[in-house]
C-alpha cells in the first residue's frame, strides 16, 4: 500500500520511505507522520480508482503520451462495463504503446489488490480497456457520431464516462508530476 510505518518502528530495516510511500514517519523533533510527495497527490485526488490512478502518475505511466493518449489510458479508471455476461464493448487498443501501457497499469492494480487483500481493505476495482478508443477518438477531435457508429455503448453510459472522464482528466492536470504530462492532461480535457 501506499502507507509507511513511522521511524524507528519497523525491524532492523529502521524508518524510512519504502516504495510510494503516501506517509513518511518523523523521526526527533519531526511529528509524528507527514505527508510524502505521493501522499500529497493522493490527498488532492478525488476518484474511486485513487490509489491505483497516483500508483499509475508515480509509475509514469501517463508520461510521454500524447493528449488523446492519456485520455484513453485515464478511460481505463473511469469506464466499467455495467453490462453482465456478453456484448460488452470490444476492447481495442488504439496502438501497442496504448496496449503496454495498459498491460503495465494491471500489473500495478495486481499488486495493489494483493496489499489490500493483505491489510482487509475494499479492493481496488480493475481498470477496464473497453473504453480506450472511443476516448482515444474522441479526445483525438473525431465526429461523436463517427466514434460511436461501431460501438455498443448506450448514450447514457458514454456521457456518464466522458463526465467522470473529463473530471479525473482535470484532476490529473493538476496532480501529474510531469509537466508536459500535465499539459497533456489539461489538453485532453478541453478536447
Amino acid at each position: 500500500l501506499v502507507v509507511d510505518e513511522p521511524r524507528g518502528r519497523r525491524g532492523s530495516g529502521g524508518g524510512g520511505n519504502g516504495g510510494n510511500g503516501a506517509i513518511d514517519g518523523g523521526g526527533a523533533g519531526e511529528p509524528a507522520w507527514s505527508l510524502t510527495t505521493s501522499g500529497q497527490r493522493l490527498a488532492r485526488l478525488y476518484h474511486e480508482c485513487d490509489l491505483l490512478v497516483v500508483e499509475a502518475l508515480e509509475d509514469g505511466l501517463f508520461d510521454g503520451l500524447e493528449p488523446a493518449e492519456v485520455a484513453a489510458l485515464a478511460s481505463a479508471f473511469t469506464y466499467e462495463e455495467r453490462r453482465s455476461g456478453p456484448g460488452g464493448l470490444t476492447v481495442r487498443y488504439p496502438s501497442d504503446r496504448l496496449r503496454r501501457r495498459f498491460l503495465r497499469l494491471q500489473g500495478l492494480h495486481l499488486s495493489l489488490v494483493a496489499d489490500e487483500a493483505d491489510a482487509r481493505l475494499a479492493v481496488t476495482r480493475a481498470p477496464d480497456a473497453g473504453f480506450m478508443s472511443i476516448a482515444h477518438a474522441w479526445a483525438a477531435g473525431g465526429d461523436l457520431s463517427d466514434v460511436l457508429a461501431d460501438e455498443q455503448i448506450t448514450a447514457g453510459d458514454f456521457v456518464r464516462t466522458a463526465k467522470q472522464l473529463i473530471d479525473l482528466l482535470r484532476q490529473l492536470g493538476l496532480l501529474a508530476p510531469v509537466p508536459a504530462t500535465a499539459t497533456a492532461a489539461r489538453q485532453a480535457a478541453e478536447a
